[in-house]
């Protein structure tokens, strides 16, 4: 175990005893002053991007878009409710998201964050120390309606994105101190957080996208792997650090609860932490340790939430098999070490495809997420597959990411790191011999960064767990342990280097920090508030509605009505639904999909016009008629049958009754005993774009 004074920053030039406690203090409000900037930057970010305070209500929430405002909805509910208690109880009977299911969205959901945000709001309010600030009238112009907006921590949305802010203020914080330690030194953790500054676009997206799951478990997770680094760090024969132990176990419990996600983030750990156990980097007991901890906040998850499907999850197969393996190996004595290992690795491998294997014959949930890696492998294709590959969040990372980072230094200063980190390896292994030369705590954090990088060239959106890691394994370069090698002992030259790569990161940071904060933008989307001003006002409030999974998020979000589908992807029975749905948007004759429509009980059926006539800007193959063409290897294009949705659209709509259509929108009428329909103010173009 490291001596008392090495606890906190080993290799840091300590301070003396009387001003080690000044220090520590400087440490700490140098982190939350950092973290506090960020939560201004965030929120000032997002305010400009949308003009956010001269919303209406409906305005604020349609900007919510896709999977953000069915978590929004959650929330709103608990906030509009009397008592927490009372919204508890109706997000714990929702018949609302998934029509014809009664499920309990607490469990199914990763709804942890609205849950404590609910909480927290009737908390004060109850306690009378939040309240509306002020509010005023907005003039909207283009013969609109004037909106009445309001501001202050008493409105629910308000004080939903300042739990947002703040959840964003931890990030920073995190990872000033998670740089600093692994760099050891106070230069590593400002160098690698003006990386993160300079880079903003490409490590997070809070700024646009408050709602996300990222935004509430990304901070959590980070806060797990710097756990995970110290305890690689403080562990030795003596002991383990059980105070880093404890802190790592509550942050995956938070995380999984948080983000369905996690459990493949913690799943890319797991086989970092046993490629360095295989390479005798660290000990076989100290990896049973973090499995056995890892293990307990899995149940402890599955007992709070409805989350069982971890069991059936690649992390717990390869969780399971390793852990049990792990301690086979120490009652398999008669072995060589080499032998050990080799067979260890075969095993691991192979028992955790057999399980995982076993798990997916009763359990497709996460199949959409295996299918996804191997349609980027291969050739595979599928309709849920397509549906991900033709975003652009989706598709492999694009050479200006690359740019970007190359720009302001962070990729050169990365790279940099892990050969100086490689160097004094092989420089240690002349006197320490394999495998004291190396430091568990760094080759643990360059496997978790190459498996980030991985999964970022793979989905861009990854990206965003790749950058921020970029960050602090950039900060490492100014490390007292690498400067002190190179002869700069002295404090001021130390300063100076330091200094001097600021100033070259700084030249085209600057410049990508000023061009975010230049970005002046103001919501609006006259068609889709007014199709929801439409629903509020002429159909009955148990009207069950369908169509794109992203609108109708909206949709619940803003007028309370039942959906059959969401975009909840992740589901297997919600996959299943929207490729229902989405067979209006397909060759299939009207009367089919009508009776399709009818047996999941929809009531109305949302069309818009970019998915009936096609989008521009997208890549060939990716309009929705073509997804479709691919399910039926073409068949029905071969027999000449036209694409259902534009025939819908432009007003032969039999057996569906048209109830209201304008410039971007129509709404069908399956039960049309009556209807409305208002006429666009523009004409409908009258062909399909194939």
């Amino acid at each position: 175990m490291a001596a008392d004074s090495d606890k906190r920053f080993k290799g840091v030039k300590k301070p003396r005893y009387k001003t080690m406690y000044l220090y520590e203090l400087a440490v700490n409000l140098i982190g939350v002053a950092i973290g506090l900037f960020h939560r201004w930057h965030v929120s000032t970010l997002f305010e400009n991007d949308r003009h956010f305070s001269h919303l209406s209500e409906i305005e604020r929430e349609m900007s919510f878009r896709t999977e953000m405002g069915m978590y929004y909805y959650y929330y709103k509910t608990i906030a509009e409710s009397e008592t927490f208690m009372d919204g508890l109880r109706k997000i714990s009977h929702d018949n609302i998201s998934e029509y014809g299911n009664v499920i309990d969205a607490t469990k199914k959901y990763s709804l942890m964050p609205e849950l404590v945000a609910g909480y927290l709001y009737h908390f004060a309010k109850n306690l009378g120390i939040i309240s509306v600030e002020q509010c005023w009238q907005v003039e909207r112009g283009e013969g609109l309606p004037p909106v009445t907006s309001c501001e202050g921590l008493g409105v629910p949305i308000y004080f939903y994105l300042e739990v947002v802010w703040y959840s964003s203020m931890f990030t920073v914080v995190a990872l000033f101190c998670y740089a600093m330690y692994l760099g050891n030194s106070i230069r590593s953790g400002i160098v690698a957080t003006l990386f993160f500054f300079y880079n903003h676009n490409e490590c997070t997206r809070v700024q646009w996208t408050p709602p996300l799951r990222e935004s509430f478990a990304y901070p959590l997770l980070l806060f797990q792997i710097y756990m995970v680094t110290v305890i690689l760090r403080k562990s030795s024969a003596l002991g383990h650090d059980v105070d880093a132990l404890l802190k790592m176990g509550i942050s995956t419990i938070i995380s999984l609860c948080c983000w369905q996600f996690s459990q493949f983030v913690f799943a890319t750990q797991i086989i970092a932490l046993l490629i360095l156990k295989w390479m005798r980097i660290i000990s076989n007991d100290l990896y049973i340790c973090i499995c056995v901890v890892q293990g307990w906040s899995i149940m402890l998850v599955m007992n709070v939430t409805d989350r069982n499907p971890l069991l059936y999850s690649l992390y717990f197969c390869l969780l399971f098999t390793s852990c049990i393996l792990s301690f086979a190996v120490k009652f398999s004595k008669f072995l060589s070490t080499k032998l050990q290992t080799i067979l260890e690795i075969i095993l691991t491998i192979v028992c955790t495809k057999c399980l995982k294997s076993f798990f997916s014959s009763i359990y497709e949930d996460d199949a959409h997420v295996f299918n996804l890696l191997k349609s980027k492998l291969t050739n595979y294709k599928d309709f849920h597959t397509m549906l991900y590959t033709c975003s652009a969040e989706f598709d492999f990372l694009q050479f200006r990411s690359y740019e970007a980072i190359m720009k302001t230094l962070l990729l050169p200063c990365a790279v940099l790191a892990g050969v100086l980190a490689v160097y004094f390896w092989y420089r240690n292994y002349k006197t320490k011999g394999y495998p004291k030369c190396i430091d568990a705590d760094l080759a643990y954090n360059g496997l978790q960064t190459g498996a980030f990088t991985i999964m970022a060239i793979f989905i861009m959106r990854l990206k965003l767990f790749m950058n921020p890691h970029l960050c602090i394994i950039a900060g490492t370069v100014c490390s007292n342990k690498y400067l002190d090698k190179f002869g700069l002992k002295n404090e001021m030259m130390k300063t100076a280097v330091t200094i001097l790569l600021i100033s070259a990161m700084s030249y085209h940071g600057l410049e990508k920090l000023q061009e975010e904060r230049s970005i002046i933008g103001e919501y609006s989307n006259i068609e889709q508030e007014e199709l929801f001003e439409w629903i509020k006002g002429n159909t009955p409030e148990h009207a069950v509605f369908a169509g794109k999974m992203s609108l109708m998020a909206n949709l619940m979000l803003s007028t309370g009505r039942p959906i059959v589908n969401n975009p909840y992807y992740e589901s297997k029975e919600m996959r299943d639904r929207t490729m229902k749905v989405y067979e209006i948007f397909s060759r299939k004759d009207a009367a089919s999909v009508y009776f399709s429509l009818r047996n999941m009980h929809v009531g109305y059926v949302v069309l818009e016009k970019s998915l009936c006539f096609g989008f521009a800007n997208l890549q060939a193959g990716c309009q929705m008629i073509d997804l479709w063409d691919l399910v039926d290897n073409g068949t029905a294009k071969a027999a000449g049958k036209l694409p259902l949705c534009p025939l819908l659209f432009r007003g032969n709509a039999y057996p569906f009754k048209r109830a209201f259509v304008n410039n971007r929108y129509v709404v069908l009428q399956l039960d049309y005993s009556h209807y409305v329909e208002l006429k666009p103010k523009t004409s409908i173009p009258l062909h399909y774009q194939s």
